[in-house]
């Protein structure tokens, strides 16, 4: 199963991801939604990176890069293929 996620922060994934095949975190694309589909189907690699660090749960928060808490994900952290 992969996992769009279109929101505007970091939410809390942790329990659910092991369940997930992927996770595509889309940050609000607005009229760019068609670059998310273009990622999906492979007409493009994706290249994202997390401009924030990404919380292991709520009780993290708030978290932020350097801080000692174990993320989820840290800043800076993105995948391709």
């Amino acid at each position: 199963m992969i996992v769009v996620l279109v929101s505007g922060r970091p939410l809390d994934v942790a329990a659910e991801l092991p369940r997930w095949t992927a996770l595509l975190a889309a940050w609000l694309p607005g009229t760019e939604g068609g670059g998310v589909a273009d990622v999906l189907f492979g007409g493009y690699a994706p290249t994202g990176e997390l401009p924030m660090t990404w919380m292991n749960s709520v009780s993290q928060q708030p978290i932020n890069a350097g801080d000692g808490k174990l993320p989820l994900f840290p800043q800076g952290y993105g995948l391709t293929y």
